[in-house]
């Protein structure tokens, strides 16, 4: 499967705008479907696995596919982040460990999604103490989190109106939207429930704080 080139976009959040320029990826990964790609080795590994291990993964792909539409998700060197006060481009913020952008035509439609994993930072974060086997279990975590808390929704509805929240002021977390979708993930690979929304809820390996 070939990933196309990337779509320029930007869309604004609370504090600044985050904008994807266009890049050529790097030599695609092989995918199990086209509803969600990456060009990049290690986060296909992560979502071979989840593929593998979750029917509820695989049902929402088969249908995401079925409607043409697709997740892209990237790491911080593909994407570029443009602060609006000054309109200036630079990297993405080292200290973010992911971004969910919907790709919205005419306002509205949604056809894509763009999930930018932040791994240099999950790197960073781990402890001395653990293993390849902790790495691979909080990107699980941070993917499914992602991909099927916030970009699916989007996919599926195919607007705006499946925006899929994290948790808002006062509410628990496990009774947040994308935190509940997260939780179904996580129960199918046995990577324990998430109960708060902090970095140690989202990524459980041993750290340092």
């Amino acid at each position: 499967m070939i990933l196309p080139r990337l779509l320029v976009w930007a869309v604004s959040t609370t504090a600044l705008t985050v904008a994807a320029i266009p890049v050529w990826a790097d030599k695609p990964a092989v995918s199990a479907t086209a509803a969600v790609i990456t060009n990049n080795p290690e986060i296909q590994r992560s979502l071979n696995r989840i593929f593998k291990r979750s029917a509820a993964w695989r049902n929402a792909l088969a249908e995401v596919e079925r409607l043409g539409r697709r997740a892209v998700v990237v790491t911080p060197k593909n994407v570029r982040v443009k602060d609006p006060r000054d309109g200036k481009m630079r990297a993405f913020d080292r200290d973010v460990i992911a971004e969910v952008q919907p790709l919205a035509e005419f306002e509205t439609r949604v056809d894509a999604v763009v999930v930018v994993v932040n791994l240099p930072l999950l790197e960073r974060m781990l402890s001395a103490s653990a293993t390849p086997s902790d790495f691979e279990d909080d990107l699980d975590r941070v993917v499914a989190h992602e991909v099927y808390g916030h970009a699916i929704p989007y996919l599926l509805a195919g607007d705006l109106s499946g925006r899929c929240p994290d948790p808002q002021a006062g509410q628990r977390a496990e009774d947040s939207c994308a935190i509940k979708r997260e939780n179904e993930i996580r129960a199918e690979l046995r990577l324990g429930e998430r109960r708060d929304y902090g970095l140690n809820g989202l990524a459980m390996a041993r750290r340092f704080h």
